[in-house]
């Protein structure tokens, strides 16, 4: 529209109402966080910090990844502003220790999957005027477990976050006498793997779906814990958990927030066993596009409510607690493991000291 052809003009001596002079402040905020991550994906994805795993000019690299020197050149510079590559004083790139740690082929604590998850989750808000319209999308909740949020999950989490809470585990002094675990809803099997390798006395079941199982069994071969760890496939919200463990582990999953498997989780322990539960902390989302986030998409079978990290059936940590201290458990602590999470720490009521018959 042309500005000129308005019949009656606003006077050029009026302002905004809202005392704003800058209406575009917000998007060009968020284009910048667009152009920071499309930046470093394509980097990753295209082989550019593969071609700086030494010391390269700005051509060599180009001539590695097959890229373009004009777009090349401001890219690499806006990775060495955001600390994934340096520059040396003749022009040559090289990875940080942060890309060499995380964002290399290589790399011992590789977030391909995270990165892959992190993806998917933005296409999703490309697509968000059609399910604004329709609804989320609905993923089978097998497959996406499997394929996207447990490998995702295990990247993630190998990065200290396992190593801490076997730490506070193993620190418990009823840990060196425990001889059966079960990690409920454990997926990856990292925590299963860490605690066994603290306490060689100590054998552990992994429960999850079947269609997780396969992944899980994987990584335990990884780490040659086959003759101590095993899987039981089933799904906690219908089927029997089994009896006779002295410790029962759930990290971030719906089991650790729904009253209606304390039941369960109680007859799973021995007396005196206990129940160590990881969850990410409730408070209110500082971001509601977050929560956005979370009801873009859906699993089958599972109802999620509106806020992030909770389904259909749980309730706040404070109330859950309170539900477990009338369930027959004592809540001995709840200890913080990261930003977000922490452990509540819980007995079943019984013989003192953790039981070691199987059944």
């Amino acid at each position: 529209m042309d500005p000129t052809s308005s019949i009656n003009p606003f006077p050029l001596e009026e302002t905004p109402a809202s005392g704003t002079e800058t209406p575009l402040h917000f998007l060009e905020k968020a284009l910048g966080g667009l152009r920071n991550f499309q930046a470093f994906v394509t980097a990753y994805e295209s082989g550019i910090f593969e071609a700086c795993k030494k010391p390269a000019p700005l051509a060599a690299i180009c001539g590695k990844a097959g890229t373009h020197p004009a777009i090349t050149g401001p890219l690499c510079e806006g990775l060495v502003r955001t600390g994934f590559l340096s520059r040396d004083q003749s022009g040559n790139y090289q990875v940080t220790a942060v890309t060499r740690d995380f964002f290399l082929a290589d790399s011992r604590f590789s977030q391909k999957a995270a990165i892959a998850q992190m993806k998917e989750f933005a296409c999703l808000f490309y697509r968000l005027p059609d399910i604004l319209q329709n609804g989320p999308i609905v993923y089978p909740r097998g497959e996406q477990f499997r394929e996207r949020i447990i490998p995702a999950m295990a990247e993630q989490s190998r990065c200290g976050l396992v190593q801490r809470v076997a730490q506070v585990i193993s620190s418990l002094p009823e840990f060196r006498s425990a001889r059966r675990l079960l990690d409920l809803g454990g997926g990856h099997g990292l925590y299963a793997i860490a605690l066994t390798r603290k306490n060689p006395d100590l054998s552990a079941v992994v429960f999850d779906l079947p269609e997780v199982t396969p992944a899980t069994r994987e990584m335990i071969r990884y780490y040659g814990a086959q003759g101590r760890i095993t899987t039981h496939e089933g799904d906690f919200f219908r089927d029997p958990l089994g009896t006779g463990y002295d410790i029962l582990f759930s990290s971030s999953n719906p089991s650790g927030k729904m009253p209606a498997l304390i039941p369960k989780i109680s007859d799973a322990l021995n007396p005196g066993g206990l129940y160590l539960n990881k969850q990410v902390v409730d408070s209110t989302e500082e971001d509601p596009f977050a929560d956005l986030e979370w009801n873009l998409w859906a699993l089958e079978g599972m109802k999620k409510t509106e806020k992030r990290f909770r389904f259909e059936g749980s309730v706040p940590m404070e109330d859950y607690n309170r539900l477990l201290g009338e369930s027959g458990f004592v809540v001995r602590n709840t200890v913080p493991v990261d930003g977000r999470s922490v452990m509540t720490i819980a007995e079943k009521a019984g013989a003192q000291g953790a039981g070691h018959d199987a059944s």
